[in-house]
């Protein structure tokens, strides 16, 4: 990070940090559960697992036997999938 920002006003502060210029939160977790990345994906976490079987969908990394999302890995997920106008 370039610079941590702090946010006043909130209990407790919130950290804001600058990346590429884009001001990003630096106090939450970067890793997603599967229900997580189901909900922000609106699908299902059947379908997250049928998608990692047959090695398609958002990449992921599995800790001991837990799979966990990055969340860059599912926005460029969704920005590679988006379709533009025709």
């Amino acid at each position: 990070m370039d610079g941590d920002v702090e946010v006043s006003g909130e209990n407790p502060p919130r950290k804001l940090g600058v990346e590429d210029g884009v001001a990003i939160r630096t106090d939450v977790c970067e890793l997603a559960t599967p229900a997580e990345a189901a909900a922000f994906l609106r699908t299902t976490v059947a379908k997250l697992a049928n998608d990692r079987y047959m090695g398609v969908g958002p990449g992921y990394l599995k800790y001991g036997r837990n799979v966990l999302y990055p969340w860059k890995c599912l926005r460029a997920f969704v920005d590679e999938h988006t379709v533009r106008g025709l």
